[in-house]
């Protein structure tokens, strides 16, 4: 099997002293459904933003199709695609033209780009959105726009950090079906984190744990749950808070 990300021993301090990550180590094969899962303030953000170039990591390596990022910016923007938390729209735009931009800034004729803007479109469902302006969408639209403009260039990894806040039930079920599709169809990589296990359990087949900026557990999805009750065949989301509940029980023990 072939890496599509690999990080090695990845650290980063903020300058408040926080250590965010403390040696991280992780590998995504090409194809792979995989979630980074822990709490709040865990290091999945931070981890995200520094292997896709938006902050600067302190020490380690990563690569992404076997190129170092930092000295390749852009190669590897054409190579991946993201949906951050932190992805400014323009308020004033509207959704069709800056996805039409969008291709055009990855270099599409726009001809071309307005050809992948109305597959876009169709694909996440914004057909009733698209002459509307960003400041207009609904929190869940948003986020299916910050999706699209993330595939316009047909990456070969999407990172989504936390794709489906804001989103009802039933955008949440249209949009899953949407990027299942391209892991499994089309074979694009996926790295998601989220807070909503149910999704990573009904999607993701390999995680890593990641708890105050350390990996406890990396692996499929179905190991996790084996690892914390064999016997009994319980959900993502219990195995993870049995999980966190005796980590805390050990802690309280040894203080």
């Amino acid at each position: 099997m072939t890496a599509e990300v690999k990080i090695q021993n990845l650290v980063k301090r903020y300058p408040n002293g926080t250590e965010a990550l403390k040696g991280v180590n992780l590998e995504i094969q090409k194809g792979d459904f995989f979630a980074l899962l822990g709490p709040n303030g865990a290091g999945k953000s931070t981890l995200v933003k520094i292997i896709t170039t938006l902050i600067k990591k302190d020490s380690g390596h990563f690569l992404i199709n076997n190129v170092n990022p930092e000295n390749n910016y852009l190669e590897t923007q054409q190579y991946i695609g993201v949906a951050s938390q932190d992805n400014e729209l323009d308020p004033t735009e509207k959704v069709e033209n800056l996805i039409v931009f969008q291709g055009q800034l990855f270099g599409m004729t726009k001809q071309k780009a307005k050809q992948r803007a109305e597959e876009l479109i169709d694909m996440f469902q914004l057909n009733s959105e698209r002459g509307k302006k960003v400041d207009s969408l609904s929190g869940g639209n948003k986020r299916r726009l910050h999706c699209a403009l993330a595939l316009v260039h047909n990456p070969k990894v999407l990172f989504l950090d936390e794709p489906t806040v804001g989103m009802d039930p039933l955008a949440r079920s249209t949009f899953w079906e949407v990027i299942t599709k391209l892991n499994q169809h089309q074979g694009i990589s996926v790295f998601l984190t989220t807070q909503y296990l149910e999704e990573a359990d009904l999607h993701a087949t390999k995680m890593a744990l990641i708890i105050e900026g350390k990996i406890h557990y990396t692996g499929l999805v179905s190991g996790f749950k084996n690892m914390v009750n064999p016997v009994q065949n319980i959900s993502l989301n219990d195995s993870y808070l049995t999980y966190i509940k005796s980590l805390l029980n050990i802690e309280n023990t040894n203080n």
